[in-house]
């Protein structure tokens, strides 16, 4: 079954598919069979900021078919990877003393604001001033050398997804603090290009590489119709698990006109390229993404 928002996510871009690369003569025809097929009108129009807008939509109806079937799972968008426990150890290392080191510096500045209101004996007030001066210089040193420390072990960060799916689990260290596990994660596109796909590819790998505990399912989701497109993702060496299509039947009906006629034999490899991706299930249909992850 396919995204049940696909009809408010589609549409025609001066005359062309919004899922077609103007550059690409394939993409377009191909894209128009592809609306065809989806009983999408022609004189339809392409809504402005269509990635965003299918960001929404997916968030929405992942809510709300979780809320019915697996009411324990949360669906956030954008949500930063150290909110889940897999992954709460990166950029840890960023906030050691920096609190500890402001809180000192405050109480000093609280220290000689009394000082400067109560009248204190003149060997106890520079006593104190001294030793305020001490303090704020180790203060001072220990940040230095804190961020030098920063500076060698460099930054582990990953960038946000476009839509996680967490659930509550039990804090077996300190009970009274949530702890929230990323169940799975999805990297939207809504098309695709080269540098598109190895940023998913990466990310991916960077989860795997970075994580504490279980990997999170992560899949893109796109609306790409080119089987060469969907390919580099779909090929690729386990980074990413799967490519989810929003509307994987007519796609599939369109693949399959577009080779056919008087061009068969040349288109030929097309189709296969695409029986390949779907028999091996490297790429499936939206409808699978729902239940799948509604049983993780």
């Amino acid at each position: 079954m396919p995204a049940p928002f696909i009809n408010s996510v589609c549409g025609y871009r001066e005359g062309r598919p919004n899922t077609s690369d103007a550059n690409d003569k394939q993409s377009v025809e191909l894209g128009k069979i592809f609306f065809d097929a989806m009983e999408i009108p022609s004189d339809s129009t392409s809504p402005l900021k269509v990635g965003n807008l299918m960001g929404q939509l997916m968030t929405a109806d992942l809510k709300s078919f979780f809320q019915s079937e697996s009411p324990q799972l949360v669906v956030q968008p954008e949500k930063p990877f150290p909110s889940f426990e897999q992954f709460s150890h990166l950029n840890v290392t960023k906030e050691l003393g920096g609190n500890m080191a402001k809180e000192v510096v405050l109480a000093i500045a609280e220290l000689r604001n009394f000082s400067a209101q109560h009248k204190l004996d003149e060997e106890i007030r520079e006593g104190l001033e001294t030793h305020l001066r001490n303090i704020s210089h180790e203060v001072e040193q220990a940040e230095e050398r804190r961020r030098g420390l920063l500076d060698v072990l460099g930054e582990e960060s990953l960038l946000k997804l476009d839509i996680t799916v967490s659930k509550e689990i039990e804090n077996t260290v300190h009970p009274e603090i949530s702890l929230q596990h990323l169940v799975a994660g999805f990297s939207l596109k809504w098309t695709l290009r080269t540098d598109r796909a190895q940023d998913c590819r990466s990310q991916g790998a960077k989860m795997a590489a970075l994580r504490r505990g279980r990997m999170p399912h992560f899949a893109t989701v796109t609306m790409e119709p080119r089987p060469s497109m969907l390919a580099l993702l779909g090929r690729g060496s386990g980074d990413v698990d799967c490519v989810y299509h929003l509307h994987l039947p007519a796609l599939s009906a369109a693949i399959d006109e577009y080779c056919s006629g008087t061009q068969r034999r040349a288109r030929l490899g097309i189709r296969d390229n695409f029986r390949r991706l779907y028999d091996q299930r490297r790429i499936r249909d939206y409808d699978e993404l729902r239940s799948y992850t509604a049983s993780l």
